[in-house]
This record gives structure tokens, sequence and C-alpha cells, in this order.
């Protein structure tokens, strides 16, 4: 009984201590340690002790971990500290590069003060300002541009003249047109398109063409060259010139020349004509013919047909000097051809004696010198060379039974024997003994009478001799 009562009273001992063990380990949910101290606080009074590191002390200057701690002008994270310098909002900061509401901010597009700001449309000191007075207007700045101001259109212009056109052309639509001054920006721009070759279509300002006796050359096509030579095709191209004004050889001297350049194959036992005054096979005043074959070699040929009134004591009559010329040399190339006939008179006592030499030259080489006399060597027989009323051909004889291959450049007949010796031919053009003359620059004219020929299949050409 006695073990019983010492057993129970050695667990009530230890069941008091166990109690007021367990009473130390529980604390109320007030009196919770809050992470500041590991002792356990089991008493109520306040601790009275003040920590360095109290995150709450709003007397703390010196804590750059404060977020919110309103005295601290140290602080780069506080965006309301007014005495912070990058503070946005601080109205009293003139340097805050990021605060678009300081009026004090010279790049403040809204500060009415600004007067540098090029994006404020309404700043009065503004010089882009077209509202501004003190701005010069929009016709102030035309002037100040060298333009012209245009009330009625609100615009500013200035004449532009088109540059330099190719030789041998013309203007095919304005020589001018107009560039535009844009007042907002200060900039002349172009105005409407332009075209500065020559082309098909709609003229436009700086357009051009060749000229009506020039055609499209060079390797863009954008050079003019003169038309100076008519070209003939061998088979039915041919110009014809009116009897009225053909000429007649009835001077006692005379010149026909041309210039030629035939093309392909030379006929043979074909006289290439360049020029024909003629009436069927009969009745011929002269021919001029180009490059044939005459018994396999290189010929031209020159025909004049004369007649003679009757002496004392004689009959009229009719001769004629009928020539190929051989043994010539044909190139291809350009080629001057001259028939002339020398008119000589001697004298035997009270008779006289007229002689006519036809010279023929190729490109200033004397070929042939062919005379004629009056039939039988009479004397007081003055020949002269027969007239018809028929037209003059070029290129072709009168039963067009033969025709030119080639290019002829110019022909020229004169009244007078241009040459009587060898010398340098020059390109041909109208003189004071011009009867005729045809350039062939775009046209079968007649520079001397001003007639123009009637052309067949006839074709012009740049290829000239220069």
């Amino acid at each position: 009984m006695k073990f019983f009562n010492v057993l129970a009273l050695v667990c009530a001992f230890f069941f008091v201590i166990s109690c007021d063990e367990g009473a130390q380990r529980f604390v109320p949910a007030d009196e919770a340690n809050d992470g500041g101290s590991d002792t356990i606080d089991d008493s109520d009074d306040a601790d009275s002790g003040t920590s360095d590191e109290d995150p709450t002390d709003p007397t703390n200057p010196t804590d750059p971990t404060n977020p919110t701690d309103p005295t601290n002008p140290t602080d780069p994270t506080n965006p309301t500290d007014p005495t912070n310098p990058t503070d946005p909002t601080d109205p009293t900061n003139p340097t805050d590069p990021t605060n678009p509401t300081d009026p004090t901010n010279p790049t403040d597009p809204t500060d009415p003060t600004n007067p540098t700001d090029p994006t404020d449309p309404t700043d009065p000191t503004n010089p882009t300002d077209p509202t501004d007075p003190t701005n010069p207007t929009d016709a102030e700045k035309c002037a100040n541009a060298g333009g012209t101001w245009d009330a009625s259109a609100q615009n500013c212009y200035r004449v532009e003249t088109c540059s330099e056109k190719p030789a041998n052309s013309v203007w095919n639509g304005d020589s001018s047109y107009k560039e535009y001054y844009d007042v907002n920006v200060g900039q002349w721009v172009p105005g409407p398109a332009y075209a500065t070759q020559y082309g098909d279509g709609e003229p436009q300002p700086c357009q051009y063409a060749c000229a009506a006796n020039a055609l499209p050359e060079g390797p863009e096509g954008d050079e003019c060259k003169l038309i100076c030579s008519a070209k003939f095709n061998g088979t039915d191209s041919s110009i014809e010139i009116a009897a009225n004004v053909a000429p007649n050889l009835d001077s006692d001297t005379w010149t026909i020349e041309a210039w030629i350049k035939q093309t392909g194959t030379l006929p043979s036992s074909i006289v290439s004509p360049i020029l024909a005054k003629r009436k069927g096979d009969g009745d011929m005043p002269y021919f001029l013919g180009g490059y044939y074959k005459y018994s396999n070699k290189d010929s031209i040929y020159a025909y004049v047909k004369y007649s003679y009134v009757k002496g004392t004591g004689y009959n009229a009559g009719e001769n004629e000097i009928n020539k190929s010329i051989t043994s010539v040399n044909y190139t291809g190339d350009w080629t001057h051809v001259a028939m002339v006939q020398q008119k000589t008179t001697t004298s035997y006592g009270w008779q006289q004696q007229t002689t006519y030499t036809l010279l023929v030259f190729l490109n200033g080489e004397q070929v042939l010198s062919e005379t004629y006399k009056d039939s039988g060597n009479k004397y007081n027989v003055t020949p002269t060379v027969v007239t018809n009323s028929e037209p003059l051909v070029i290129g072709a004889n009168i039963k067009k039974s033969a025709y030119f291959a080639g290019l002829i450049d110019s022909i020229k007949v004169s009244n007078t024997a241009k040459y009587t010796a060898a010398f340098e031919p020059a390109k041909l053009s109208v003189d004071d003994d011009t009867v005729a003359f045809w350039d062939f620059s775009g046209d079968a004219k007649d520079d001397k009478s001003g007639q123009f020929g009637v052309e067949n299949n006839i074709e012009y050409s740049t290829d000239c001799k220069e």
C-alpha cells in the first residue's frame, strides 16, 4: 500500500513538471516571435530597446534599402522623393529629360514659350507656323527662292529651259517646263515628267524629233543625221523632171557632174543610167551613165548628140559622141563623175572652124577626151547639142529598161566648162553658173528652179559624200 502511495507521488511530480514545460512551449498568437530576436518573451511588458536595422524606422536617413523613406535624398529607387533630381513629377526639376510636362524643359512640345520646338504647329514663335504674322508669307518664300507665285493656283513655280537638243532636230513639244517650290519644306520639286529623246507618241516638254531632212542615227538612235542622198533600188526607182524645167545643153560650154555610190554586182552590157534626156532610142541629147561591165572590164558611159546647121554650100547634119570608157576601177565607194564640153574656135583667114571636146573625169582624173567637129571638117558651121521637149530622167533611161542601183548624193548642171584639167572633187552646191541642182536632202527638189521631180520608189539616206 505504501508502495502505491509512493508511486502516486512520483507520478504527480513528473506531471506537474511536464505541464509547466508545455506551458512554456505554448505562446499565444499575439505574442508570437516576429523574427527580431531568438529570446522567448514571456513577459507582458513592451520591449523598450531600439534596433539599428529596423526597416520601419522613419528617422533612419541612410538606409539604402528603404524604398518608402520620404526623407532619404540619395535613394535612387524612390520615385516620389521630391528632392530626387530624376523624379519625373517634380515641377521644380528643370533638367529632367524624361518629364514631358516640365514647363522649363526645352523639348516640351506643349510649352508655348519654347521657340525651337519643330513639332509644335501652334507655337507663335515657331518660324514654320503659317499663322504667325511675323513669319514670311508663302508668296514671300516663293520670291526668296527665285520663283513666281501663282495666287490663283496657290503655288510657286519657275520655268526651266530644256537642255540642248541634237543637231538637225526640232522640238517635238515645248522647249521649257515648270518646276514647283514646296514652301513648307523649302525645296524645288520636278513638275510633270518629261522625255529628252525623240520618239513616238504625244509631244512632251523637252522631247525632240529629227528634222524633216534628217533621220535617227547613233548607237541609241539619239542622233539626227542629215539626209543627203537618194537611194535607187536598181529595179524600178526613178525621178522624172518635167520638160519645161529640164535643162537643155544649149550653151557653148557646159558641165554635168554627180556624186554616186553604186551597190551590188555591176550589170553586164547594160548601162547604169545616172541621168538621161532622151526619147526612146533616138533623139537623145545627152546621157551620163555609171559603172557597168563592158567586155568584162569596169567601164562608164558618156553620150552626147550634136547637130550642125547648114553652112555655105553645105547641108545640115547630126553626129554624136557615144563612148564607153573602159579600164576604170570600180571600188563601190563614193565616186565623182563629170562630163564637160569645151569649145574651141580656130580661124582660117575669113573662115572659122568650131571644135567641141568632150572631157570625162572620174574622181578628178581625166579618163576621156573626145573631139567633135562639123561633119567633113566643114568651115563656118557651128555644131550644137540636140534639144528636145522630153523630160529628164534620173536613175533610169526613158524606156525604163535600165536602172541605177545605189546612192546618188547630188547632181549639178552648169553652163560653163567647170573642169579642163585634173582637179580635187568637192561637195556640190549651187553657184552663179548653175543651171540645175539636186542635192536629194529628203526630196527631189531642184534647188535652182524650185521645181520638184516626180519620185518613183525612192528612199532617202544619210549615207553621203562628206
